[in-house]
């Protein structure tokens, strides 16, 4: 896989965005899996996320395409619990004591759907990789519980990393879609509330607007992206119930003053491109450090197609360093 238009240097980074540009590996292998991919998810999952169907219909059909995709076999998963919250406990196999880091998953699914089942593919891998416990929380989901029950599930778990002893200098917060904004706004939320915020953020397809970011190009981009449908966007925004006046209603008006170092991946033909774009000048023009990194050719989440393409394992064993490169030993 070849990266182009690359920004390098710390220093620059406080001043420009790290942005990476990765062409899809050449191969039989990627080509014939992008293109049954981008057909499987066009003709069977597409259509039935969001409406006219209601959110049960759209909990399957993720739930049922996401059981097709491979695990890693190298991690092994626990189920628990933290006070009302379903977790999943995700350690490397054959590692007899507890892990140093820690890495606080949080599923995609639009807040309506998903659980730490659907994106085993994701957090299994990720744990191999790092050697880190990985903590998957079921937060509440809307509409049956309105915002902010998803975000205060996500703080809650990463309070409890806090108190099982591991330092915030060796935690990271992931997720995708809507974890990717949840990520986001669980450090923020952390912070806010006193605790220390962790030692680095990674969000893939983060969606933190459902309405057009200036210079949109969600339109010329939805007709190629094989997931993702605008009314979907809508439906979720009507069954979360955000309060206009809550002061985390909105990511796009945080102050990013304290943002952990961040890493950002999204693929070129998605309608969430832009919040990607967004996020990492944001992030750099508070003086933080950002990465971002575009795949071309690549949808929503495609990370979650692990095992099965190059480029999704490219793009897991990039977000395995980023954290390694951010944690304390």
């Amino acid at each position: 896989m070849s990266a182009a238009n690359i920004d390098s240097g710390a220093q620059q980074a406080q001043a420009h965005p790290v942005i990476r540009r990765y062409q899809p590996p050449a191969g039989l292998q990627e080509s014939l899996v992008a293109v049954a991919m981008r057909i499987a998810l066009r003709v069977s999952l597409k259509p039935f996320l969001g409406p006219p169907w209601p959110f049960a219909v759209q909990r399957a059909s993720l739930a049922i395409g996401s059981a097709l995709m491979p695990q890693d076999g190298r991690a092994q998963v626990k189920a628990d619990r933290i006070d009302h919250i379903p977790v999943e406990r995700i350690t490397p196999k054959g590692q007899s004591k507890k892990p140093r880091h820690a890495i606080l998953y949080l599923h995609g699914g639009a807040f309506v759907a998903g659980s730490p089942r659907t994106h085993r593919s994701i957090t299994r891998r990720l744990s191999a990789l790092t050697g880190a416990l990985v903590l998957a929380p079921h937060y509440r989901l809307a509409p049956e519980a309105p915002f902010p029950a998803q975000l205060d599930d996500c703080v809650a778990c990463y309070r409890q990393l806090l108190k099982e002893g591991f330092d915030p200098s060796r935690i990271a917060i992931a997720g995708d879609s809507a974890g990717g904004n949840l990520t986001f706004m669980t450090a923020i939320a952390a912070m806010k509330a006193g605790m220390p915020g962790p030692a680095s953020l990674v969000m893939m397809s983060p969606a933190f607007s459902l309405h057009p970011l200036p210079h949109s190009t969600y339109k010329e981009r939805e007709s190629r992206d094989p997931m993702i449908r605008l009314a979907w966007g809508e439906d979720v925004e009507r069954a979360l119930k955000v309060p206009a006046d809550h002061p985390l209603a909105n990511p796009l008006a945080q102050d990013l003053s304290r943002l952990p170092p961040s890493l950002i991946q999204v693929g070129d033909d998605e309608v969430l491109y832009d919040n990607a774009v967004w996020a990492v000048e944001a992030a750099t023009a508070a003086g933080r450090t950002s990465e971002l990194e575009i795949y071309l050719k690549r949808w929503h989440v495609f990370q979650a197609h692990a095992s099965l393409m190059p480029s999704s394992v490219k793009a897991l064993d990039r977000q395995a360093e980023f954290m390694k490169r951010h944690w304390s030993n």
